[in-house]
């Protein structure tokens, strides 16, 4: 692979640099034990009693040395002290051959070796065996010094094992060139370097490879039928190539490095590029687009039939309302009938029969006159429209009604794919393989199997079939089937089975208790004593939280005479009234240039802006970089943003859009800013407890600009307009450290693990969603993971409590809290390996979260890992929801938390002062570029005002007055932007206001 910076330059200072410690994490690392106090009496001289037990402290925290002028001068301070030297002492005379000496007696203490060429063997070893995955050069890094840990070798320096990995990176890819000469054939050759020439009937015609780098995001017929001839061209490439993809042996993330180049360079470019170099590149580019196209059409084919089930839906529901509606109007004709002609007539009979001064027979004369009129055809008529209003509507007419748009749209699609099918769907793909010999057409010998009994005699009447219905049914069963992972797709990025996703199980055979180790989980092998201490957990809370309840303890809990309870959260009282803003500057209103420019001098975050190709040490024009970035991450756009900016193309900005500014960059980019307020002291103020860092995540809605397959159509959010949710995380301290951008039709809690899994700068101790974000399958994972889960749960005397099994014959009657189920323990012992597998897998960072869990979560009525997860998660959450009851401050904690999101959310909105609701790009990359690029703006904001705020407290001499700012800024949140000029500046020169496009003329 070319040139390339595995670590960034922050990342990299860190690594090679000793650690910053706090109070107590310096206490433990200088701690003076018998064994240390022995070998400090031995050593001559006080520098070089310092210099060792810096060392060793240094040591004992990352097991690396460090260079002595490296050492922090807190830490020297303190050492100073510990060995009770004097105070005025200066550290300076500790020799490299004395150093060198110190940390071979450090190393054999702790039973270390020095990574000699012995332990390079071994790790480039390991080294070629994550390359071979296919694994991420950072994460190769990251895993390499698990490796040298457990293997007890000393940590080399950052350059040292960048140089190994990138060496085996490189020598790897230099195989993959020799493979692909030594498998390619003339033809496939040939077949190409077709995508490289331009049609010959017009100069502007487009190349072939270009036409298929966009894939459109519309669900229309003819973009549909479009996308399906490209899908047929590429994947007879993908027939041609796959024997040659296969024998370098590239899985998903090395397609998608290598196909992303393709994506992002012109024909020129990759016409410059050695032969057997730009066969790799197409070859993944033709994979790539080949997942991704099929990936697309599955996206249609779900938002089409869901679409499609929604309209039915509707129109059966308006039918059904105009139906009550003449129903109550036809009740309302038959009274006034009835009081018209019946009980008007049995009146008058009434008055006949009772009359005195006639005699019987005339009586019953009158009464015959008054009955010869006859009111029956009148009656008949009502009951005939009575009769007909109450027949039920037949749903299923509406189905057929609208089953030739639907046809138009997934026929299509269904035929060019081919299908891997799970046992359970044998019926169903018998459907398919019909569907698709008869070219779409039904006739009475078509498979039924797959339909349900209303459905079949919707269908099927009098031996003849509803070829209409009968799409539309088997549609809506594959649009099911694939999104419960009945029938997945071997060529795809998102619609594989559930296994692919995580560590094979031959692999996970192999390596398992190396796994386990590695992702720190080894503690969770015995399933027996890891239910056994959840059952001792379990059932002492459940006493604490009842017994202080009933002891009158707990005195915001009340319990409902009718069962249930109410459990109230008094809100914090803030100490200090004093508004934050008025320690900002009012007179001047800071450009978010100027915001940006200064957080970049102490951060460096535009270096983190790397081109994509790495091997490019030119880096574009800051200027243009924060054009760039504004563009996007305020809502402007970034051709109106060069439009609007002097001294800034058109093209520059295109140019940084297209290969700087990627997810990856741009958290790169974020982190180096976290780095910074990290480092600082200010934001601790926010801190809680000084040992735990809460955080949490919420998402908001945005509508998008033009059709997105990343979006769906919500009317309670974006009414007729499709809609995503941007959901981002945040800590304590104001801290945004990640986001993602998904439709709004997806649970939000699939994504809550990605967030808590990148956590470089931000490691969470707790973490807390609303509602949406919580689920019982995420406290399971959340608890093997390490994190504390502690979501705010709506309708929470609604929620299910529950007890093992074990303690059946424990007294409940007295207890306001209770059980109302029993833990299945039997699932979670039979799936116990399989849920380490996907815990192993997600620790690791083998695939994201949120891509197991987006296949997992469909599974629930199949897959018994679901159900495990699930059974899992119940203990934890029961855990959890007895300590919300019980603890005030953990309430406290959660709703302050929350608030802080919510307070970010409209940071979000007042930053994109371009669209601040609406997302221009319909591209899920791209939403996440501009989601990310706006996170940057306000990270900068919230360090520029820590910065400021720091400044402002060390020039305050009295200490009484910044012992008052420390109390208004405790009380007040960073993420302050009124003093901000995030709109830019007007020009009122003469020369501006000229009349520049002659409109007076």
């Amino acid at each position: 692979m070319p040139r390339m910076k595995i670590l960034s330059s922050v990342e990299q200072e860190s690594f090679d640099k000793p650690p910053v410690l706090n109070g107590s994490q310096r206490k433990q690392a200088f701690y003076i034990n018998e064994s240390i106090s022995k070998i400090l009496l031995e050593l001559r001289g006080t520098d070089n009693k310092i210099g060792f037990l810096l060392s060793y402290g240094y040591f004992i925290m990352t097991r690396k040395f460090f260079h002595p002028l490296d050492f922090h001068s807190n830490d020297i301070s303190h050492v100073i002290k510990q060995l009770e030297i004097s105070a005025d002492h200066s550290f300076k005379k500790y020799s490299n051959t004395t150093r060198l000496s110190h940390e071979n007696i450090i190393l054999e203490i702790n039973g270390y070796v020095r990574f000699t060429e012995g332990a390079v063997e071994f790790l480039n070893a390991e080294i070629f065996k994550m390359v071979k995955n296919q694994q991420k050069p950072k994460l190769i890094f990251f895993r390499c010094i698990d490796r040298l840990r457990q293997a007890k070798v000393e940590l080399p320096s950052c350059r040292r094992l960048s140089l190994l990995i990138l060496n085996t990176l490189n020598s790897y890819k230099r195989n993959l060139s020799t493979i692909i000469q030594q498998s390619i054939s003339e033809e496939t050759k040939n077949l190409l370097d077709e995508l490289f020439i331009q049609e010959e009937d017009s100069k502007t015609s487009r190349y072939r490879l270009t036409l298929l780098k966009k894939i459109s995001q519309s669900s229309k017929p003819t973009k549909v039928k479009e996308r399906i001839e490209d899908l047929d061209f590429i994947s007879e490439q993908y027939r041609r190539i796959q024997p040659i993809l296969d024998a370098t042996g590239l899985k998903h993330e090395g397609i998608k490095y290598f196909a992303g180049s393709v994506l992002k360079s012109q024909i020129f470019q990759l016409n410059q590029r050695a032969e057997e170099d730009r066969y790799v590149h197409v070859i993944c580019f033709i994979a790539h687009q080949y997942f991704r196209l099929q990936d697309n059409l599955v996206d249609v084919l779900l938002s089409v039939v869901r679409t499609y089930q929604n309209s039915v839906q509707r129109e059966y529901k308006d039918m059904c309302f105009d139906q009550r509606r003449n129903q109550t109007k036809s009740i309302s004709t038959f009274l006034d009938t009835l009081d018209e002609n019946v009980f008007a007539l049995i009146n008058q009979i009434r008055s006949v029969s009772q009359a005195e001064y006639i005699s019987d027979s005339e009586k019953v004369k009158e009464i015959c006159e008054l009955l010869k009129e006859d009111k029956s055809d009148h009656f008949k008529q009502l009951k005939e429209t009575f009769e007909e209003e109450i027949t039920p509507i037949e749903y299923f007419k509406i189905m057929e009604s609208k089953s030739i748009r639907l046809q138009n749209r997934v026929s299509p699609i269904i035929k060019s794919f081919t299908f891997q099918a799970e046992p359970g769907a044998s019926d169903l793909i018998e459907a398919i393989n019909y569907f698709k010999e008869k070219d779409g057409v039904i006739k009475t010998n078509a498979p039924s199997g797959f339909l349900d009994k209303d459905q079949l005699q919707a269908a099927v009447t009098e031996d003849k079939i509803n070829p209409s219905l009968y799409k539309a049914f088997l549609f809506i069963h594959i649009a099911n089937a694939m999104k419960s992972g009945l029938l997945n797709l071997t060529h795809s990025y998102k619609y594989r089975p559930l296994d692919d996703y995580m560590i094979s199980k031959e692999r996970w055979e192999e390596e398992k208790r190396e796994l386990l180790k590695t992702a720190d989980l080894d503690s969770f092998t015995d399933v027996e004593k890891v239910l056994n201490d959840l059952d001792t957990n379990l059932i002492e809370q459940y006493k604490l939280t009842n017994n202080n309840i009933s002891s009158g303890n707990n005195i915001h809990f009340k319990p409902f005479p009718a069962g249930g309870f109410r459990i109230a959260t008094p809100a914090l009282e803030e100490k200090e009234k004093d508004p934050l803003q008025g320690y900002f500057p009012d007179r001047h209103f800071v450009p978010l240039t100027e915001i940006l420019y200064t957080v970049n001098r102490s951060s460096k975050f535009i270096n983190q802006l790397q081109h994509h190709q790495q091997k490019h040490t030119h880096q574009a024009r800051k200027p243009a970089m924060f054009a760039s970035l504004m563009g996007l991450g305020c809502g402007i756009g970034a051709r109106k943003m060069a439009q609007i900016s002097d001294s800034i193309k058109e093209n520059e900005i295109e140019h940084i859009v297209n290969w700087y500014l990627s997810k990856d960059n741009l958290q790169a980019a974020n982190d180096a800013i976290l780095k910074i307020m990290d480092d600082m002291e200010l934001p601790n103020i926010y801190r809680r407890h000084k040992d735990k860092l809460h955080t949490s995540s919420d998402g908001q809605k945005f509508t998008v600009r033009g059709e997105s397959l990343n979006a769906n159509y919500s009317f309670k959010y974006g009414g007729k307009e499709q809609v995503v949710s941007a959901y981002s995380f945040i800590d304590e301290r104001g801290l945004l450290w990640y986001s993602h951008v998904f439709s709004a039709a997806e649970r939000e809690s699939a994504y809550v693990i990605d967030g808590l899994m990148h956590n470089d700068f931000v490691k969470s101790d707790i973490h807390s969603t609303d509602t949406h974000g919580y689920s019982e399958v995420i406290f399971g994972t959340t608890h093997l993971l390490g994190f504390s889960y502690a979501p705010r749960i709506k309708n929470l005397k609604k929620q299910a409590l529950y007890i093992f099994k074990s303690r059946k014959t424990n007294k409940q009657k007295d207890w306001t809290v209770r059980s109302t189920n029993y833990v299945n323990e039997s699932i979670i012992r039979e799936n116990w390996d399989d849920l380490l597998r996907l815990a192993c897998t997600i620790k690791l960072k083998e695939t994201t979260a949120s891509d197991i869990f987006r296949r997992l979560n469909s599974y629930s009525k199949q897959h018994d890992l679901y159900k495990a997860m699930k059974a899992f998660g119940q203990i934890i959450k029961s855990k959890f929801i007895l300590q919300y009851l019980n603890d005030l401050e953990l309430r406290q904690s959660i709703e302050k938390q929350l608030n802080r999101v919510e307070l970010a959310n409209k940071f979000t909105r007042a930053v994109a002062v371009g669209n601040p609701r609406e997302f221009t790009q319909t591209n899920k990359e791209d939403q996440e570029v501009a989601e990310s690029c706006n996170r940057l703006i306000k990270n900068a904001i919230i360090c520029w005002n820590y910065m400021y705020l720091t400044q402002k407290l060390k020039r305050i001499d009295n200490e009484e007055n910044r012992e008052r700012l420390l109390t208004v800024i405790k009380n007040h949140s960073p993420i302050s932007w009124a003093h901000i000029n995030l709109l830019g500046e007007y020009d009122f020169s003469e020369e501006r206001m000229q009349d520049s496009l002659g409109v007076l003329a």
